[in-house]
């Protein structure tokens, strides 16, 4: 080892348990495999070996990670060049696939070397001569493309974006299209468009994955097919590209950015090559160059937008054309509206008459970049921006609000509950999260009579417990029921913090205390069920009126959150029964 003094060297697997470093030294011995240490650097052991094959000694760089004996090690050589189980940059072979729980701790690196060694060497050699049934027997069933070893060469703050199903014409290169968004972190969001041979018509449809709602830059570019070096020199690879186009003979080459009298905005090149997609199945792989307007060049990462974006989420598939209205943005509903649009509904309209404080970060869904913004609005902003497969709508208003001006009701324009039963008659489902007593017992009855599903959720004060009730026009029982029943005590009520209540500096009304990791209970709650009401076949649910939960105990202490589910019937007291 080396002799130098590290910090943290208390922390190193191999002084704390020796006899482990001198049990993998000697497993190399049993392999007839010459073993030495190079390097024990910050918390990283390095040992080079001489592995013994047919063919004379192979020359083997095994680093053991500072997790040892948890975490796997790793084996990488600059004696052998393989065409996939092998990092052509760092040569670092993948003996294992990142699968969790293949890695035994009481395994040895020699162990590991030598079961997995020679099968990725035969596999990769008859990958090479065709024997694809041989390989398949020796490998794991997982894809090796060549694009991710170039990941860690990429702008990380950028991403390009590519139809999954891509095809380019024939030929070797030919002009491209794309749009590139300046990213508000840093970094661009390029789109890959069209792809065109030089000459003649190509009749590929541009690639559109979603609806674009704000200006996007437009920006002309080319394609090259060739497979890339593996080589960390991005002004190589664009010479490359740039011979290509210049042996082709088709068309006259760009000139290049240093002969540009001024900057006139990006350049794009897109690096094509048959890549494996899918074990035993290639298609298209694309790396990207990109030249700033500054002239700074990049390779910015590539990623394959499948057809469906919401494959990982099965239940989207029954969401894209539902509409649901959702009343309330605050603590508890922005999460939902949230949740909603990220699972993939079609449009969601946000009915919301507040702005977003600066003391709600701690319990609201977005942070400061939004403060003193409708609530409504600023959703509506972040969805298109994140989630661009939903649409959402703000409305900036309140329901339920009482004018005693005659110039105000004029001001009003419209009745306001006709403009509500439009929101209402439009939507699958309206969810209620204004927390108001008044506006949950007119919403309830409002969707009724309309033949709408409704859903109210809410958090008690202190956010010591929550309820969410789901009431549908086929079902007797509506929200004077569930509040005569917790009168009665006949449903049980959620705990509530009396002391959970506090009016902020500089505002006049009060509010409940209680921070979004609490309050996130309900509002995830309100999504499963509001799920169940609009894709009960994908997400089967309780059909059950009333869930209860308690977030603290009888003495005060958080408990971990358990849901009850209670039948919610009509009410003898309740004019609906009399009904």
């Amino acid at each position: 080892m080396d002799g130098s003094a590290q910090r943290g060297s208390e922390l190193d697997w191999w002084h704390r348990f020796p006899a482990l470093l001198q049990a993998e030294l000697d497993a190399f011995k049993i392999y007839g495999a010459e073993a030495v240490v190079v390097s024990s650097t910050n918390g990283s052991l390095i040992v080079e070996v001489q592995w013994p094959t047919q063919a004379g000694p192979l020359g083997l760089r095994v680093g053991y990670c500072p997790t040892h004996p948890y975490g796997r090690p790793s084996v990488g050589t600059s004696d052998l060049t393989l065409s996939r189980h092998q990092d052509p940059f760092s040569g670092t072979l993948c003996l294992l696939t990142q699968e969790a729980g293949q890695w035994r701790p009481g395994e040895k690196a020699a162990d590991l070397i030598a079961a997995q060694l020679p099968k990725a060497i035969e596999a990769a050699r008859a990958h090479d001569e065709g024997r694809l049934n041989e390989a398949a027997d020796l490998e794991e069933h997982a894809a090796d493309p060549l694009t991710s070893y170039f990941d860690h060469l990429c702008d990380a703050n950028s991403i390009a974006l590519y139809d999954a199903n891509l095809r380019a014409p024939s030929g070797r290169w030919g002009p491209a299209t794309f749009t590139v968004r300046n990213r508000l972190a840093g970094g661009v969001e390029i789109v890959l468009r069209t792809l065109k041979p030089t000459q003649g018509l190509w009749l590929a449809a541009p690639f559109k994955p979603w609806e674009e709602r704000t200006p996007i830059q437009t920006v002309a570019g080319r394609w090259v097919r060739m497979k890339p070096e593996a080589t960390s020199d991005l002004a190589r690879l664009a010479a490359q590209a740039e011979a290509i186009i210049a042996q082709d003979g088709v068309g006259r080459k760009s000139a290049s950015r240093d002969s540009r009298s001024a900057q006139t905005g990006p350049e794009l090149t897109v690096i094509l090559f048959d890549d494996e997609v899918e074990y035993g199945r290639e298609g298209l792989g694309c790396l990207f160059l990109y030249r700033s307007p500054q002239n700074q060049l990049a390779l910015v990462s590539g990623r394959r937008i499948a057809p469906d974006l919401l494959a990982r989420a099965p239940v989207s598939a029954g969401l894209q054309d539902k509409r649901v209205l959702l009343v309330g943005a605050g603590a508890v509903g922005s999460f939902v509206g949230l949740e909603l649009v990220r699972a993939g509904l079609g449009r969601l309209d946000v009915v919301d008459g507040d702005t977003v404080e600066p003391g709600n970060s701690v319990r609201w869904a977005l942070g400061r970049e939004y403060w003193g913004r409708p609530k409504a609005h600023a959703l509506a902003d972040f969805a298109a921006r994140h989630y661009p497969l939903s649409h959402v709508v703000a409305h900036f208003a309140k329901v339920g609000v009482a004018v005693n001006t005659v110039e105000h009701a004029i001001g009003l324009g419209i009745h306001p509950l006709e403009w509500l039963r439009e929101r209402v008659r439009e939507a699958d489902l309206v969810v209620d999260a204004t927390a108001s007593d008044e506006c949950q017992l007119f919403l309830e009855d409002f969707c009724r009579k309309q033949g709408k599903p409704y859903i109210l959720g809410h958090a008690t004060e202190g956010a010591a417990g929550g309820a969410v009730a789901q009431f549908t026009p086929d079902r007797p029982g509506c929200r004077v029921c569930l509040a005569e029943h917790w009168w009665d005590k006949t449903l049980p009520e959620p705990f509530v913090d009396p002391s959970g209540v506090l009016v902020p500096v500089g505002c006049n009304q009060p509010t409940f205390t209680g921070g979004a990791f609490d309050l996130q209970e309900v509002s995830m709650e309100m999504v499963r069920t509001a799920l169940g009401v609009l894709v009960p076949s994908l997400y089967p649910r309780s059909r059950l009126g009333l869930a209860v939960v308690n977030l603290v105990e009888a003495g005060g202490g958080r408990v971990t959150p358990c849901w009850t589910t209670h039948d919610l019937t009509p009410h003898p007291r309740c004019w609906c029964n009399r009904q």
